[in-house]
């Protein structure tokens, strides 16, 4: 017992700023709690400028939706009464029990954690709530993520300080309000789009996109060319993508590469891309998990992509399957690449024993250009 109440002293003795921040990696009703501790910890839970909310925890320890609302309305009027910062506000309404109320709710809290500081806000809602338009009014935000959103309707948008931006399975009734969002954002550094879905794409709409000069970062699946051109990214540090095909331009500036098929895989364009990606040092390769109709090399290049003889140090193959035009580009790639330093195949889980040891069996006969060359089978 002494030795538990030692214990207990120490941590109450770490000054406010450290337990603050020890709290912040809690759920906000979790921290919380720690104010029922003793007079020490009652004000802590104030100090921490997180704030982070899933009905979702409430709905699992069978509490009633409106605990959940209530919880979220004491804690905002507690920071109103204190005067205390709201940096970050992360919100998960999965539930729709209450809807106009929970719509109604959300707009006023998300409001006074603008007026309180908010800089990054992770919202994820559902598919029957619609009142999500007003997020974009949010000008103060340098993180932005959006899980589960429905954009009905479109504000005029500006992000001035925007530096992430995450978009996962949102909805868009017009395809122009996605290019004016992104517009909007002209110090964005990290961009992520995935399952977005438009309902109009009207062609007298005559804006464009703006070349996003500072993005380093970007995920981007299932987006249509037509309402976010490749060019706007091309800036870019790190890119993952699914099926891009057509017209790539120059990345000046991209070391790392994910390439996403879904169906479809044309060696002879991808062999085509590398020439693009003059700095490039990582290559993944994420091949189609069901097997489809491919095109195989017509014919190899005489001259390889300047980054394979460069600085060029890794590729990665993921549910590769030993076929033809597989082994072609594998073994191309390690006769061409003079630096490359790791090769990770990733077999299929459709191949057995056999047919894996065969696989990596030819694999490691191949003739390499690098001395440095390991080779890696998972």
């Amino acid at each position: 017992m002494e030795m538990e109440d030692e214990k207990e002293d120490m941590i109450s003795t770490l000054p406010d700023e450290i337990l603050s921040h020890i709290l912040s990696f809690l759920p906000t009703e979790v921290a919380f709690t720690t104010s029922l501790l003793s007079k020490r910890w009652k004000p802590i839970w104030l100090l921490v400028p997180n704030l982070n909310f899933d009905d979702q925890r409430f709905m699992n320890r069978g509490k009633p939706y409106f605990r959940f609302m209530d919880m979220i309305y004491y804690v905002i009027c507690a920071k109103i009464k204190h005067r205390k910062l709201i940096k970050r506000f992360d919100l998960k309404c999965h539930e729709n029990p209450v809807n106009e109320s929970l719509e109604t709710a959300v707009l006023k809290w998300l409001i006074i954690a603008d007026k309180y500081g908010m800089e990054h806000l992770e919202f994820q809602g559902s598919d029957r709530l619609n009142f999500y338009n007003f997020i974009f009014a949010f000008s103060n935000l340098i993180v932005l993520k959006l899980k589960t959103v429905r954009v009905n309707y479109f504000l005029p948008v500006d992000f001035p300080s925007l530096k992430t931006l995450h978009l996962n399975d949102v909805f868009i009734a017009e395809h122009w309000y996605l290019c004016e969002l992104v517009n909007s954002c002209p110090i964005l550094e990290d961009f992520e789009a995935k399952d977005i879905s438009v309902r109009y794409w009207l062609q007298e709409y005559n804006g464009k996109f703006k070349r996003l000069t500072n993005l380093v970062r970007a995920d981007i699946s299932n987006l249509n060319s037509c309402d976010v051109p490749i060019g706007a990214f091309s800036n870019v540090e790190f890119l993952r993508i699914e099926e891009m095909y057509g017209h790539v331009p120059v990345f000046p500036n991209l070391t790392h590469v994910e390439l996403v098929f879904q169906r479809n895989v044309d060696w002879c364009w991808v062999l085509g891309v590398l020439e693009k990606f003059p700095k490039l040092q990582t290559l993944v390769l994420e091949m189609p998990q069901l097997l489809t109709s491919v095109k195989s090399f017509i014919s190899i290049p005489s001259i390889s992509p300047e980054c394979l003889s460069s600085q060029f140090k890794e590729c990665n193959i993921t549910n590769y399957r030993g076929q033809e035009y597989e082994l072609q580009f594998a073994r191309y790639i390690m006769l061409n690449s003079t630096h490359l330093r790791r090769m990770t195949i990733c077999s299929s889980s459709s191949m057995n024993c056999e047919e894996k040891l065969a696989m990596q069996m030819e694999l490691l006969s191949f003739p390499k250009s690098s001395a440095l060359c390991q080779i890696y089978f998972k």
